[in-house]
């Protein structure tokens, strides 16, 4: 986000720590503070990686969870983003079940998970807190077709996920090996990305230039060259 006199201090931060480690990724950022000089920021660390905290896609119930966007304004972000670098990863996440949603919500999120062929998303049904803004929603949604939508929404991008993993195979990756017989390119972040096996005895910490020869779902495997 901007501070008060306009200025973005995230990206200082990012430049300062881009010069001091391999690789550096931001996670949870905000569509609406994802300015053209924080993009470009991001793609100078030389790891092109937009976790974007998106939620939804449908206009009226990004109202009403009063954030900012809607899906169509979400694709022109990630569109100006591939148009810069067309091999940039895209990640997100979703809440299905908000109070409120409607069968048409529901449609609009389908068509913009398709529409936007995320490399990587989480899926997560609504969980009402007390004292929370939208405790006291009305039209509560069933849990159990919360549940069914995020089935719907999570097999289209399991689909779109191991496509994009797929075409991965026979290329080219500077991996980090993060643990023994475990490496990560720019494109998966800890803990919540799939991982590359590659072969074990390769030290932990190094970086390694391997050759991705196949895909298992969300993982692939590769060979050090």
């Amino acid at each position: 986000m901007l501070d008060d006199g306009g200025t973005q201090p995230l990206i200082e931060l990012t430049r300062t720590l881009s010069a001091d480690v391999d690789r550096v990724r931001l996670l949870y950022l905000y569509p609406s503070g994802l300015t053209p000089g924080l993009i470009d920021t991001i793609l100078a660390t030389g790891v092109p990686y937009f976790d974007l905290s998106l939620q939804h896609a449908s206009r009226p119930l990004m109202r009403a969870m009063r954030r900012w966007g809607d899906g169509s304004r979400f694709l022109e972000r990630i569109a100006t983003i591939r148009a810069l670098e067309p091999d940039a990863t895209f990640r997100s996440s979703f809440i299905l079940g908000y109070p409120g949603e409607s069968e048409e919500d529901q449609r609009v999120l389908l068509d913009f998970i398709e529409s936007a062929q995320l490399d990587w998303a989480g899926f997560f049904t609504f969980s009402s807190e007390v004292g929370t803004y939208a405790n006291d929603l009305d039209a509560p949604v069933p849990h159990e077709l919360a549940l069914e939508r995020l089935r719907e929404v999570s097999e289209l991008q399991d689909t779109i996920t191991a496509k994009k993993r797929d075409a991965l195979v026979g290329t080219r990756q500077v991996l980090l090996i993060d643990s023994p017989g475990v490496g990560r390119s720019e494109r998966e972040c800890p803990e919540i990305d799939g991982v590359v096996v590659i072969d074990g005895s390769l030290s932990v910490g190094s970086m390694v230039e391997c050759e991705i020869v196949a895909s298992r779902g969300t993982d692939l495997e590769a060979v050090a060259r």
